[in-house]
């Protein structure tokens, strides 16, 4: 697939790729990590939902930085902190001051990071071919999480944390570069008139993902990476295969996506989404299962971020401001994953298995498909009437 034609895209997507590698290793062994620290499971789910009610709190703020800022400043301020949130995580020991301190910055960087990029990608992406840029996006993103998890674990075992956390905060820093070359987008000073109405459906669609996501993430990345035999260099190797197959569902659905099949796919998402949280709570512990799974899993699983952030994308450009629909999103996000981390955090300290916690991400799932659907037949009216008018972040 050639690249859009479309300079501050191209600029944010080989932002993001660059920062997909700071995740994978700085986010990816987050929770490996706190666990060879000694950190129970039960209380990793805690320490998320401590970053996530921090954000909650901390959101506002992004509003009025971004006023005094603009959008492209508060977005680099979100990668620089995402660069000490890196640094941050080597010192961890236990529970202690050194993870306060990471679980603060992790939150900052969080909420200025996800909200501002969202809004920027929303605003320079072509709603025509929204679903070949996610596509494209999450290609992309899967190539660097391939790279990252390989190298992060390698240098997690034979370097340290330091070494590994280093070299990522690093890499956040070049990230930067790409946006200073980006457009920046003025922000209405008050609120136009809908501005955080009409983003009720897509805050509900955030609400499932914010559950879904906590339910499976961690719990998953334990159960591979005690599978493995707790070591970082075959956890990352797991991770890369499994991103080398996740690159191929999200380009085939995101064209699926721009030749009108996106109701199609929702629907086809919702199965697959199912199939693969059930077989990752029933693969047991073996490390062929569980390795056959994960790699099945994210080929599988290439189909849901371009099926959500469609829609997502394209009602945000619809919307009357773009950066407040996401700050709305964002905290419906927040909701569900705090809600999802506390359920989580309580069954395992009532010796729950982390599978059972991998189960209790279906319910939300049919209710996801069904507003994804009603989204897909919204939004695109409403594109339609849009046109080419220029917009007011």
């Amino acid at each position: 697939m050639a690249p859009p034609a479309n300079r501050d895209l191209n600029r944010l997507t080989l932002h993001v790729a660059l920062q997909q590698l700071v995740w994978s290793v700085a986010d990816g062994f987050s929770a490996a990590f706190l666990f060879r620290q000694g950190l129970t499971p039960a209380a990793i789910y805690l320490a998320a939902a401590v970053v996530f009610a921090l954000r909650f709190l901390l959101r506002p703020a992004v509003l009025a930085v971004v006023r005094w800022t603009g959008l492209k400043a508060a977005l680099i301020l979100g990668v620089a902190l995402s660069a000490l949130q890196a640094m941050l995580l080597a010192f961890v020991h236990r529970i202690d001051g050194a993870l306060a301190a990471y679980l603060t910055v992790a939150a900052l960087a969080e909420v200025f990071y996800w909200p501002t990029y969202h809004a920027m990608f929303a605003t320079v992406g072509d709603a025509e071919k929204r679903g070949a840029q996610v596509g494209l996006r999450q290609a992309l993103i899967a190539t660097a999480g391939i790279a990252g998890p390989a190298a992060g674990g390698l240098a997690l075992t034979f370097g340290g944390p330091k070494l590994a956390f280093g070299a990522a905060a690093a890499v956040a820093l070049i990230a930067i570069a790409p946006l200073l070359g980006c457009a920046d987008h003025p922000i209405a000073p008050t609120a136009p008139p809908g501005a955080y109405r009409g983003a009720r459906r897509g805050a509900l669609l955030f609400v499932t993902d914010g559950w879904i996501t906590s339910c499976v993430a961690w719990a998953w990345g334990l159960v591979v990476f005690q599978s493995l035999g707790a070591r970082f260099d075959a956890f990352g190797g797991a991770m890369a295969a499994a991103a080398l197959a996740g690159a191929v569902g999200g380009l085939i659905l995101g064209r699926s996506i721009d030749a009108g099949g996106a109701r199609r796919a929702v629907w086809i998402n919702a199965l697959v989404l199912t199939t693969t949280i059930l077989a990752r709570a029933l693969c047991g512990q073996q490390p062929i299962a569980v390795l056959s799974v994960a790699i099945g899993a994210a080929l599988l699983g290439g189909l849901y971020t371009p099926s959500l952030m469609t829609a997502i994308y394209n009602e945000a450009k619809a919307s009357p401001c773009p950066l407040r629909y996401h700050l709305a999103l964002e905290a419906g996000w927040d909701g569900g994953a705090i809600l999802a981390c506390l359920a989580a955090a309580a069954v395992l300290s009532f010796g729950a298995s982390l599978q059972l916690v991998i189960v209790m991400a279906l319910p939300p799932i049919a209710l996801q498909a069904w507003n994804l659907r009603a989204s897909y037949a919204a939004v695109r009216g409403e594109i339609e009437a849009l046109g080419s008018r220029t917009q007011i972040l």
